[in-house]
């Protein structure tokens, strides 16, 4: 079989690392912001946030490189790198199955965020231990034919070549079985949701025929603390041994401040019955658009999370095909390309996360750079969906609905929770 010379090994090599590294500091960006902030611990992030552990995992064996292969196929370093290869490449394209199947079941079974929380530890199960219990076994298989599975495989130490049909059966083909679904599945919900589409439209323009005006009221509180000179303050207080009265309206003012507490509702006008019954048909329309849209959300993101896979997927895929047509060759272009993709997984989904989070990300840093100027007032807080909570429900207010009544109706706070 062909192999690289002394320089293209050198830069390979370099090429990984440098790659490789790009995806740790990510990573660790991910890591540090889903622990301590919990502005970050959406749904959608824990998926990434679980992912990134195969990842980081993964770049340790693919900083390596090619050393294992110079220490040798029996050594230990060699075997250690094959496996976590075998381990964690796989595992990636796993976990986007799982994102695809929380899109599946957040758009037409309605699941919550407390539903899709519970299936986790399944998604671990079949992203990390069905391929653990396959790379584990592997160290341990040896014949005199092959000799051991994990070997030289000219990016690293993986499946050895004497062993190359097990990479299409054990990595590349269940990692497009997993692309395939996934891509399935985005297929149905944007069809679901390109039918949802006009009704998101009329609910962003909403018709004005029809004004309904509903209860407010205005309190006003005005104390007497003004009137008094500040040594008199205490005299605004009154003990009840001192003011006792036989009228038990007088006991309860004794021992508070003498305030004084004016409040006026305005009367909720009256709605005619047919213009109820549309209203209830609005307000129910409204809570389907809300869980349509969050729904829409999490498809968008859980897109981005597929194109990333078929970008670190296809490159790999076409040197695999080529090196099964022409085994006794080798394609430095298709290495190169392979090596640098495979090498960046953490990185793309490092990308994933920062789009996902915007909101949190922005505010992270503005603290932070409130922080490093001396001016720690003024921190933003926000909610996990990166919005001012305040915001949110000024703008339900606006919209003639609070959020607790679409909730209500269709679930449409779950489907947003999920998101």
């Amino acid at each position: 079989m062909a192999s690289l010379t002394a320089g293209q090994s050198r830069a390979l090599e370099t090429t990984e690392r440098v790659a490789s590294c790009f995806s740790l500091v990510g990573t660790i960006f991910i890591f540090v912001t889903f622990v301590s902030s919990p502005n970050f611990r959406r749904p959608i992030n824990r998926l990434v946030f679980y992912a990134s552990w195969g990842n980081t995992l993964c770049n340790i064996g693919t900083l390596m490189s090619e050393s294992p292969i110079r220490a040798g196929a029996n050594s230990h370093l060699c075997q250690f790198q094959g496996f976590l290869i075998q381990m964690f490449v796989p595992a990636d394209a796993l976990w986007n199955l799982a994102m695809a199947i929380n899109v599946y079941l957040t758009l037409f079974k309605k699941y919550n965020a407390q539903q899709l929380k519970a299936l986790e530890w399944k998604y671990h199960l079949m992203a990390y231990g069905a391929p653990f219990v396959i790379a584990f076994v592997f160290i341990f298989v040896e014949t005199k034919e092959r000799g051991k599975i994990y070997g030289p495989a000219v990016l690293w130490c993986w499946l050895a070549h004497d062993w190359d049909f097990l990479r299409i059966a054990v990595c590349y083909g269940p990692a497009w079985i997993c692309i395939v679904t996934s891509f399935a599945i985005y297929i149905m919900a944007g069809r679901e949701i390109f039918k949802k589409r006009h009704q998101l439209r009329a609910f962003t323009n909403p018709s004005d025929d029809h004004n309904y005006a509903f209860k407010t009221t205005d309190y006003q509180v005005t104390s007497d603390f003004a009137s008094h000179p500040l040594e008199t303050i205490s005299d605004a207080y009154s003990s009840p041994s001192d003011h006792r009265s036989s009228n038990p309206s007088d006991m309860s003012h004794a021992g508070y401040p003498k305030n004084v507490v004016q409040i006026s509702a305005a009367p909720r006008p009256s709605i005619p019955h047919h213009a109820s019954t549309e209203y209830k048909q609005q307000r129910k329309n409204r809570a389907a658009m809300e869980a349509n849209r969050a729904a829409f959300g999490y498809t968008k993101v859980a897109s981005l999370f597929f194109v990333s896979l078929l970008v670190t997927w296809v490159p790999s895929s076409i040197n695999r095909v080529y090196s099964l047509i022409y085994p006794e060759a080798i394609s430095v272009p298709y290495a190169y390309a392979a090596g640098i993709v495979l090498s960046l997984m953490g990185f793309w989904n490092s990308v994933i996360y920062i789009t996902t989070s915007r909101a949190a990300c922005r505010t992270l840093f503005l603290n932070l750079f409130r922080k490093l100027g001396g001016n720690g007032r003024g921190r933003l807080p926000i909610d996990g969906d990166g919005v001012r909570e305040s915001t949110t429900r000024r703008s339900g207010r606006l919209r003639g609905c609070s959020w607790s009544d679409s909730s209500e109706e269709l679930r449409g706070e779950g489907v947003g929770e999920a998101v």
